[in-house]
């Protein structure tokens, strides 16, 4: 059992760890600013597509908050956003709308040399070829979708509220190769739905509930304006979500075994059942215990006629009926095994790390599960956060754990650290 002194000293640690994942100010405006631009070519006056006036928004971990940077140095980001479309040409199926954005794409010099092969449901843009700087190191999946008549005033009126669970309202109608309408089927209501931004305000209509109260730290009308401004607050459960998906990238690194690699836990799922396990704790490692404790409890189990039998079931909060594990019974997959696997390590991981005494030691622990890298800057950070406390005359000290910061005035058998005045004996 830890005490007092030593899990403030782990939360104020995970809090640094967990701000050090996040994409930074700089990566953040250079995504924007290229999915402007891309909005910006599909629309112009010059392309075939702008009398269906086509907008670019972000969607996914970007716009709530829970993007994290790449295990590997020059890795990708990922960037989703949605091509909006209002309406588009009567005899037109889902084939015609994504090979419309698909040609507009191609027509450009430098888009079609960063199209990747056409995708189940989007084009990707692979801004990593042409990068001029680390900060552009990610792919941008374009998605088409049509909207419904009136749908920015609702959405920007949900998100806006302080609950909201009207979803149907948000739905989009996108474009899937996998639909067996995809080439002939024109009526949207009959083509694939999907949920972004109802998913969005769902998630982030419980990050911001902390001990039963909202909180105003995160806007998610922010996040989907043109061009949004950088938020630099994270809520718990975005933290808790970013650090469960950062232990899942490391842990599955090292998996000899291709094929059980690239069966990981996905991310929606994470975000889900994290979202659900969450209690409205304030404090970041309280959050992150109540969650990986809670997770489990949160799966359902319900009967899948087809298998004849009753299967794992995580339900999609703006369309129960869609099982985000489904994949977790095709044949000869470990995908269900991969999980519980996981979820115990990361237990296993938090348990250890959390028991050291001794920054080295905590330093060390935290290192094989949630990176080197990211972990020496988390406590470069922390000893400079710790010297200009000391500087300031704030800073305190545990015998055994060693510098605490300023919240250890809070705390017992902690001492005050003699501010230094590098003046010999005065």
């Amino acid at each position: 059992m830890i005490n007092a002194n030593q899990k403030k000293q782990f939360n104020d640690i995970l809090e640094l760890l967990s701000k050090n994942l996040s994409i930074t100010k700089s990566q953040h405006e250079a995504a924007v600013q290229s999915y402007v631009a891309v909005g910006k070519y599909l629309s112009n006056e010059n392309s075939a597509l702008a009398e269906l006036q086509p907008y670019i928004k972000p969607q996914g971990s970007f716009i709530i908050g829970t993007t994290i940077q790449s295990i590997d140095e020059d890795g990708d980001i990922d960037l989703d956003v949605v091509c909006e479309f209002k309406n588009k040409p009567e005899s037109w199926a889902q084939f015609h709308l994504k090979n419309a954005v698909g040609d507009r794409l191609k027509e450009s010099d430098r888009y079609r040399e960063m199209l990747d092969e056409e995708g189940r449901r989007c084009w990707t843009l692979k801004y990593r070829e042409n990068a001029e700087s680390a900060n552009q190191r990610y792919h941008m999946d374009i998605l088409p979708a049509l909207i419904s008549s009136g749908y920015s005033i609702i959405l920007e009126k949900a998100m806006s509220a302080d609950t909201y669970e009207e979803f149907d309202q948000l739905r989009l109608s996108i474009t899937d190769i996998e639909e067996s309408g995809y080439n002939t089927e024109t009526r949207p209501e009959n083509w694939k739905q999907s949920n972004p931004y109802g998913y969005a305000i769902w998630f982030m209509n419980i990050a911001k509930t902390i001990n039963g109260i909202k909180k105003r730290t995160y806007s998610l009308n922010e996040a989907v304006k043109p061009a949004p401004e950088y938020q630099e607050t994270r809520l718990p459960l975005q933290r808790v979500v970013q650090l469960l998906k950062r232990h899942r990238d490391i842990y599955f690194k090292n998996e000899p075994d291709p094929e059980v690699k690239k069966q990981k836990p996905i991310s929606c799922i994470i975000t889900t059942l994290a979202a659900r396990a969450y209690r409205g704790e304030e404090e970041l490692i309280d959050a992150l215990w109540g969650v990986v404790n809670r997770m489990e409890n949160e799966i359902e189990f319900k009967l899948e006629p087809s298998l004849g039998k009753e299967v794992e079931w995580i339900s999609n909060p703006t369309n129960i009926s869609e099982n985000f594990a489904d994949r977790w019974n095709d044949e000869g997959s470990v995908r269900r095994e991969n999980f519980y696997r996981w979820l115990d390590q990361v237990k296993a991981d938090l348990r250890d790390a959390q028991s050291k005494t001794g920054l080295h030691n905590i330093s060390e622990s935290l290192k094989n599960s949630f990176g080197k890298d990211a972990v020496l800057k988390t406590f470069s950070d922390y000893g400079t956060r710790s010297r200009l406390l000391t500087e300031s005359g704030n800073n305190y000290a545990d015998s055994n754990l060693g510098i605490m910061g300023a919240v250890g005035a809070t705390l017992s058998n902690v001492t005050k650290v003699k501010a230094h005045n590098f003046h010999g004996n005065e």
